[in-house]
């Protein structure tokens, strides 16, 4: 099947990356054994990167370069991702921090015309061998600033581990190299984001004084502005530590030693223990399957991608019984999305954990005679879910997702956090590492909303060593034979799923570009709180009054979650999509 790609009207003075203004014509289809494999024209002027070789997107344009340096250098799509994700720990600390924790799938190219295995590496925080399940009750009630700010809040990181980890397995090039940039900009600085400096903003009470040392710009009154030089000579040590002596340098030796008895000494209780026994986990990917394409995603202790392949197979089940014909942003197809999403996040609360502690039904929540049965209770002329607490909480922006490809087709997705912006606030003196608050992602109590009003059950409570549910939804999806053709994943919490899930929608089943696919407005529901999140300014008042009349509680935001998303066609050439809700870019080689 032929397939074109047209760019014309570029920018003069066409600047390196995510300034190039492309209008698309583009002649396409997936797969040839596509269900929906029409040949369409899809046409956008929105923002985009092309290329012809491997690409990246990120949340940050410096780190993302410097992945791509490495594919010039002749390093693959693992070797580019570890170089990117340890760039961003230093110049996007408040969500790519070495104290924190992430999700990678790995895709190889087919081999000998034959699709390759894909792997899954877990690297998400544990909860400390000294953690309780009820650690967080005081007087039998949960304190959730407990479990969100400060040393007690922290999981054991598992950034450095899986990241090396992943390194060893699949990368080709030494550790020295992909570090070397990053040490040098943590020594020299970097400029702030206008991100980071909102960030630092929203967090700076709950900092502590070594967390509002390094990042106050050599003053503890007020956050770095954007623009100003931020200088990491303390985290600098800990990446030459790295550097030389691999995932030891982090969690044995000086700086180990740093990291727990800081901790400890503010009341939390990670230990040298915890941190030398740490190791990310090696698991099989959850497989699903949408308009003849194969979706490889994150399985539990992330509940990303049990629920993202429910929801396509919610959304394939409505649109066999007509309920799609009326496109995209239609009343009627709204609905059928919200619905699936209350049945998932449903399943979600009730199932999902860590399923090294906690059975996990996945069979059973997948199977086509579970969905059937589920998808039964869709009503056409109104909504039908259980009500739940009537507070939306917020849910601010601080996870980075980053997609790579590189020329041999070879795909990587990676989604890192700490949570929630800067973590827990508390940084170990000496270290410069930013800690996650990861611990506030267990069930502190069964039907307690956490920080992003999630629900869970036993399933979820915290016991040690044990890892939290995550949303983190890294996902690539490849065709028939093998062929990584879109890779994608997002930030923003429960929103991630969602959001992932409405972007492969938009780009198989309705058929939009893919830049137009992750720009195209969203909606979010999580079966509790009850509300249905809506992107403001975007869905017409005519659509929501529909909405509203088959029984939506409608409640407008801003952007639902960041996607950053790209597409390989069979040909070799790649579009990136950076969403326009964040401060991504889409650098190609």
């Amino acid at each position: 099947m032929l397939q074109k790609l047209k760019h014309s009207g570029t920018v003069p003075h066409m600047k390196k990356y995510y300034s190039i203004a492309f209008k698309f014509s583009i002649l396409l289809s997936l797969s040839p054994v596509a269900q929906a494999a029409e040949l369409f024209d899809a046409e956008s002027v929105r923002l985009a990167r092309a290329g012809s070789k491997g690409m990246i997107v990120a949340d940050d344009a410096q780190a993302a370069e410097w992945g791509v340096d490495i594919l010039r250098r002749g390093g693959n799509a693992i070797d580019a991702a570890v170089a990117t994700a340890f760039g961003m720990a230093v110049t996007r600390p408040h969500f790519a921090s070495l104290g924190g924790g992430g999700f990678l799938i790995f895709c190889p190219a087919p081999r000998a015309g034959k699709p390759s295995d894909c792997g899954v590496i877990d690297f998400r925080e544990k909860a400390p061998g000294a953690a309780q399940k009820d650690m967080y009750l005081r007087n039998g009630k949960a304190l959730s600033r407990l479990s969100q700010n400060g040393a007690l809040a922290s999981g054991v990181p598992g950034v450095t581990a899986g990241l090396l980890m992943a390194l060893e397995k699949y990368g080709t090039m030494k550790r020295q190299e992909l570090l070397s940039a990053p040490i040098s900009w943590a020594q020299k600085g970097i400029r702030v984001s206008t991100n980071t400096e909102y960030a630092a903003k929203h967090r700076w009470n709950e900092m502590n004084a070594e967390a509002r040392r390094v990042f106050g710009c050599n003053q503890t009154t007020r956050p770095c502005r954007a623009g100003e030089k931020l200088v990491q000579p303390d985290l600098a040590r800990v990446l030459k530590a790295i550097s030389k002596a691999g995932a030891a340098g982090f969690y044995e030796g000086n700086v180990g030693r740093k990291i727990a008895s800081g901790i400890q000494a503010a009341g939390g209780i990670i230990s040298m223990q915890d941190l030398s026994g740490y190791s990310p986990t090696v698991r099989t990917p959850v497989r699903g399957q949408f308009k003849g394409y194969e979706v490889v995603t994150m399985p539990p202790p992330s509940s990303g991608g049990t629920v993202l392949v429910q929801l396509l197979g919610y959304f394939d089940r409505a649109e066999k019984a007509g309920l799609l014909s009326q496109g995209f942003g239609s009343a009627l197809s709204l609905h059928t999305q919200i619905h699936g999403m209350s049945l998932s996040f449903a399943d979600r609360a009730e199932y999902m954990g860590d399923s090294d502690f906690h059975p996990v039904p996945l069979g059973r929540m997948l199977s086509e005679n579970y969905l059937d049965e589920r998808w039964k209770t869709f009503v056409p002329s109104r909504a039908n879910f259980p009500d739940g607490p009537g507070v939306l909480l917020p849910e601010p922006q601080h996870t980075t997702h980053f997609s790579v490809i590189d020329s041999a087709g070879n795909a990587v997705a990676i989604t890192e956090t700490v949570n929630d912006n800067f973590g827990s606030g508390f940084v170990p003196p000496g270290t410069g590492i930013v800690m996650n608050n990861e611990m506030d992602d267990f069930s502190l109590q069964p039907g307690v909303p956490n920080l992003f009003g999630l629900v869970g059950a036993e399933a979820n409570a915290i016991a040690p060593g044990k890892r939290p549910l995550s949303s983190m939804s890294p996902t690539i999806v490849r065709d028939s034979n093998g062929h990584a053709r879109i890779v994608l994943g997002a930030a923003g919490g429960p929103r991630i799923i969602t959001s992932v899930f409405q972007t492969l929608a938009n780009r198989i089943q309705f058929g939009m570009s893919l830049v137009d696919s992750v720009a195209a407005a969203r909606v979010h529901h999580q079966w509790k709180p009850s509300h249905v999140r809506i992107e403001r300014n975007t869905f017409s008042p005519e659509t929501q009054e529909k909405l509203r009349l088959l029984g939506y509680s409608l409640e407008a935001g801003n952007g639902l979650a960041v996607v950053h998303a790209l597409e390989r066609f069979p040909d070799g050439r790649v579009v990136g999509a950076p969403d326009p809700r964040g401060e991504g870019a889409a650098i190609a080689e």
